[in-house]
């Protein structure tokens, strides 16, 4: 804004002979900003209007505020959502279920957001909801790094305990087991990651189907490649197409792998082999 002045002020003479106060300059710049905002909106809501005339199956959804600003946004697989709070989520979920036809997820993993979670208990009340193992061990190795390095047999310990344990019984009590053999009972951090345990261990799991998956590490990759076809600076309009850029590469190598499939057979040694091959793709059939 002092650019502005400044320049007005070398064309017009003295500050008092100018056309304009400070005030007048910053109420235009906001109204030019709404103005952008509000066509930004606009070309994305046409954009995906297109989207669905060239595609009966697209689907999305804008959730605007008081104000005419854009609050939640869906389409394809992507959820903006200006807040994380419930009310946020629960929308989301809720558009999610209807793009879905009612078809809900059974298993969950997110973060240790609680926000979050009161939005999946309320719209998915029926899946099995687990948080980021990775990211629950890699917030306590804050205080537990330097900890277990001078107990080395404890960490020793708290690793077999977690990852060893096929039962909710046996966890329990090899966790017990450890508590009191290395007296750690008042150690705040263990103590925490106790009452969180039904979220977060292996044991409590056993009985749900989360292939190769304890983490959110394949969401987490797609948000670095995400970095990579998007910035902070974009428009709404410059998102939702580097989005779908981003969608066609992952679908390309989608139908590459499920090609590589049909060309090319697994070595088949049992019935049971011979089942999965029609299910899976090599990749996964490997794994």
């Amino acid at each position: 804004m002092v650019q502005i002045l400044s320049l007005i002020h070398s064309k017009n003479g003295t500050l008092s002979s100018m056309p304009y106060i400070p005030a007048d300059v910053t109420n235009l710049k906001a109204k030019y900003r709404r103005e952008s905002k509000l066509a930004d909106i606009e070309d994305t809501i046409a954009y995906f209007d297109e989207k669905a005339k060239a595609n009966p199956d697209f689907f999305y959804r804008i959730r605007l505020d008081d104000e005419e600003r854009v609050r939640n946004m869906y389409w394809f697989r992507c959820g903006l959502v200006r807040n994380e709070d419930t009310d946020g989520y629960t929308w989301l979920f809720k558009t999610f279920l209807e793009c879905m036809g009612g078809l809900a997820p059974m298993n969950i993993i997110t973060d240790q957001d609680f926000s979050m979670r009161a939005g999946i208990e309320e719209v998915f009340p029926l899946a099995v909801h687990r948080h980021c193992r990775w990211h629950i061990i890699h917030k306590a190795e804050e205080t537990l790094g330097p900890f277990f390095a001078d107990r080395p047999e404890l960490h020793k310990a708290f690793e077999l305990c977690v990852d060893h344990s096929l039962t909710v019984e046996e966890f329990e009590r090899s966790w017990m087991t450890m508590i009191e053999t290395y007296q750690v009972q008042d150690n705040e951090t263990l103590g925490s990651l106790w009452e969180k345990r039904m979220y977060w261990v292996p044991a409590y799991f056993m009985h749900f189907f989360f292939p190769f998956l304890q983490t959110m590490q394949r969401s987490e990759g797609f948000n670095a490649v995400l970095k990579r076809y998007v910035s902070l600076g974009n428009s709404l309009l410059q998102f939702a197409k580097q989005y779908t850029a981003l969608q066609q590469k992952i679908l390309g190598s989608e139908l590459q792998q499920e090609a590589n499939t049909a060309l090319k057979q697994p070595k088949l040694l049992t019935y049971l082999e011979r089942q999965m091959s029609k299910t899976y793709t090599n990749k996964i059939f490997n794994k």
